[in-house]
């Protein structure tokens, strides 16, 4: 059953002690713990006890009664009852059965307030649509069923992770009223809200496209040929390329990408670009990777926004900050500045539902790299639930995947 717990059921050391003036104070729940912390921060110095369980009742603790929790369905505004045992979830139900209202008559001692958090993420409904491009030779390594790349769908609360279309699909950009999926093969995949590819188009030989984004404004797609370092700009009811937005010459004359152009993103009137390589030389082994502001009317105006990132991807924004995904290093940034994650394996693929961000994980290749950086590298592909708060961080592992590419909140 699932117990929803009102807000007010939580409260501060200062917010309990304005609630229990004039008030006759009883714990809910003999604990030497949880009782010894709330009266070491409250003004508290008179209470008594009551517990459900019958071995406690008629005896005292710390120079006080136990009784039966049966005696809170008299006299309630004359009472304030704190609930001191990590058993809350099946005693707040009791207490509004009793009549009892959170706040006004009960609260959970703040010395719980820790539990809240692990409480809060367990309990949160979310529904994440995200993008593998694992190739199916993967599949026959692993012996197991053959499951492929494609685009899935995944319940944090039931775990059922399942798959709604094939493909070997990187970034996702929802519309609002359909996705923009970029796959290796068919380039730029339209696909409704219920997952069915109405239109695929702009790939060609070559390109090997990672990112797409929407102007909504302009009515524009943009596609970056990540396998020909350039990005391709579309419109969207013709799709015909309007114009191209070049990064060097380093690919004409050796034949091969150096910048390595990963996800993109529209914001008002600018793309904004993640990219292994601002130099165009990732084949030379430098990494000097970060995100370029490029202004979507005259696509000669640009300015570095942030720099020393290895392997960045998933630029986006969220409200009026910038975020990116660090990948080798394992970061989260918000704004050029605040590292608000740490992660320990390849992350890339970032959303948020207004409360908490989710943050994918990839199957690392790159121990070498890594070697005498890390102490922990990991290896599994899922994605997190990260509360940005309180820095508490839950992993939802997909041990059929070995690469998640993209995430969007459903």
């Amino acid at each position: 059953m699932d117990i929803n717990i009102s807000e007010k059921a939580w409260t501060t050391w200062q917010g309990l002690n304005k609630a229990i003036q004039g008030k006759e104070v009883v714990f809910f729940g003999v604990s030497d713990d949880w009782t010894g912390k709330t009266l070491r921060n409250t003004l508290i110095k008179e209470f008594s006890f009551v517990d459900n369980s019958k071995t406690w009742q008629g005896a005292e603790y710390i120079g006080a009664k136990i009784k039966s929790p049966k005696i809170l369905k008299e006299n309630v505004k004359s009472r304030y009852v704190i609930i001191s045992s990590s058993a809350y979830e099946s005693i707040y139900p009791q207490l509004i059965e009793y009549g009892l209202t959170p706040g006004d008559n009960f609260c959970i001692t703040p010395a719980l307030n820790n539990l809240k958090v692990i409480t809060d993420i367990n309990t949160h409904k979310a529904r994440i649509l995200l993008s593998s491009p694992d190739h199916k030779i993967y599949s026959q390594l692993d012996n197991s069923n053959d499951v492929g790349g494609g685009l899935f769908t995944y319940d944090i609360q039931s775990h059922e992770c399942k798959k709604v279309l094939d493909g070997t699909f990187h970034q996702i950009v929802d519309t609002g009223k359909s996705y923009y999926i970029v796959d290796e093969i068919r380039g730029i995949c339209e696909v409704s809200k219920d997952f069915e590819l109405k239109d695929s188009f702009g790939v060609e030989k070559g390109d090997k496209p990672h990112g797409v984004a929407f102007c909504p404004k302009r009515d524009l797609v943009f596609l970056a040929r990540t396998g020909r370092d350039f990005i391709s700009v579309f419109n969207a009811k013709t799709k015909k390329i309007e114009f191209d937005i070049l990064f060097s010459g380093k690919m004409t004359a050796a034949k091969k990408p150096g910048h390595w152009i990963n996800d993109i993103f529209v914001n008002g009137d600018y793309l904004y670009v993640s990219l292994f390589s601002q130099t165009g030389s990732s084949r030379e082994g430098v990494f000097d990777g970060g995100v370029l502001q490029i202004s979507i009317d005259n696509p000669k105006e640009r300015h570095v926004l942030m720099n020393d990132l290895w392997l960045p991807h998933s630029v986006c924004f969220f409200d009026a900050d910038i975020c990116v995904l660090d990948s080798m290093r394992g970061h989260f940034y918000k704004t050029d500045k605040n590292i608000v994650g740490e992660f320990f394996g390849f992350i890339r693929g970032l959303a948020f539902d207004g409360a908490y961000y989710y943050i994918g994980q990839s199957e690392t290749r790159y121990f070498d790299r890594l070697k005498g950086i890390r102490k922990n590298i990991g290896m599994s592909a899922g994605f997190y639930l990260f509360d940005e708060d309180t820095k508490a961080a839950k992993f939802f592992s997909i041990p059929k995947l070995r690469q998640v590419r993209s995430l969007c909140v459903i």
